[in-house]
């Protein structure tokens, strides 16, 4: 079924706020050579059954997102370096250059001398101002860091957006691992990597971040939130269990198994949350660690032999961050390592 006619201005007047994006939750998540893709509606009426919330929701096959439609026809698929232990997937907008360079400056410069091998890949989607679709296309030029989705960018389509990066490291990147974060966070590059090689004991069924505990997991129903979900798009009053958006790990298993599950389960416009629906309806359970922080607190120097990620820097916090992960190297030796997940 192919889409209305729709400008990429009006989609980012739909996506602009809460309240009028529900309008874009209405369209079938379809594409033609013309228009970018947006989240697909839940048709309720041709499902009446409610879901408890400790019972799995059933699949809906081909109702779920089509991953092909995606991926830019026009765009040179994205490479990704053979033998990585593990991808860092950077969710990002269009008009977000500066946030990027920091990171490019910071935590994402890579060692020489690394016996760990990783990569830093910026999801962005189509910007609604045309102007910005050429410093784009340059940037990924200059850099090769970008993975272009074929989906206007705004934060109701974030759900793509991740699920789009996904599907490329299901497909592209054959990583042990996954992590998914965004532009306003610093990853311990230095720490990470080596964690998961010499600490971290499981190797599969890895879907590890900070959880929202019971009763922060409220379905926001007020249409004036930027979060608001409506009961045709989710029918639950409370999401499973699952990890905040900041930053989470996934081994290769899981991140090919919720892509298979994506296929068939309607897309919720809360991109952690659908996750935590996709995890629970391929059966993997979410593991809680204090090693991603929701708030940057100044953090001591030695905490940067424990942290992952930290959320809520802006480019200067990053270069101090960045500071104190090298600090920890030397400052901290004779401070025990904690070597689990808490």
């Amino acid at each position: 079924m192919k889409l209305p006619s729709l400008s990429w201005q009006f989609c980012g007047l739909v996506c602009a706020s809460a309240l009028t994006s529900l309008v874009i939750l209405r369209l079938l998540a379809s594409i033609t050579q013309d228009g970018p893709v947006v989240l697909r509606h839940w048709d309720s009426r041709s499902d009446p059954v409610t879901h408890p919330a400790d019972r799995r929701p059933s699949r809906h096959r081909g109702r779920g997102i089509s991953f092909e439609q995606l991926q830019r026809a026009d765009q040179r698929p994205l490479e990704c370096p053979r033998d990585l232990l593990v991808v860092i997937l950077v969710t990002s907008a269009p008009w977000h250059s500066e946030q990027r360079d920091a990171i490019r400056s910071t935590w994402a410069q890579k060692r020489e001398d690394t016996d760990y091998p990783w990569q830093v890949v910026f999801l962005i989607g189509l910007p609604v101002e045309l102007g910005i679709y050429p410093h784009i296309a340059q940037e990924q030029q200059d850099y090769g860091d970008i993975l272009l989705g074929n989906y206007v960018d705004c934060y109701r389509n974030l759900t793509l957006k991740v699920m789009h990066g996904l599907w490329w490291a299901a497909e592209s990147c054959d990583s042990r691992f996954v992590l998914k974060t965004d532009d306003d966070c610093f990853v311990n590059t230095d720490h990470l990597p080596r964690y998961l090689v010499e600490f971290n004991k499981d190797r599969t069924g890895v879907y590890v971040g900070s959880v929202f505990r019971l009763g922060r997991r409220q379905v926001i129903r007020d249409q004036r939130s930027k979060w608001y979900v409506s009961k045709e798009d989710f029918r639950e009053q409370e999401y499973p269990p699952y990890a905040s958006g900041i930053g989470y790990v996934l081994s290769l298993d899981v991140v090919r198994e919720l892509v298979d599950v994506a296929k068939d389960v309607p897309p919720v416009p809360m991109e952690d949350a659908y996750v935590g629906v996709l995890a629970r309806e391929a059966g993997v359970p979410v593991r809680d660690s204090g090693r991603f922080a929701k708030q940057n607190v100044n953090w001591r120097v030695c905490n940067y032999r424990y942290l992952m990620v930290i959320h809520h820097l802006d480019a200067g916090q990053l270069k101090e961050a960045q500071q104190s992960m090298l600090n920890a190297r030397s400052a901290c030796n004779q401070t025990k390592e904690i070597t689990g997940w808490k």
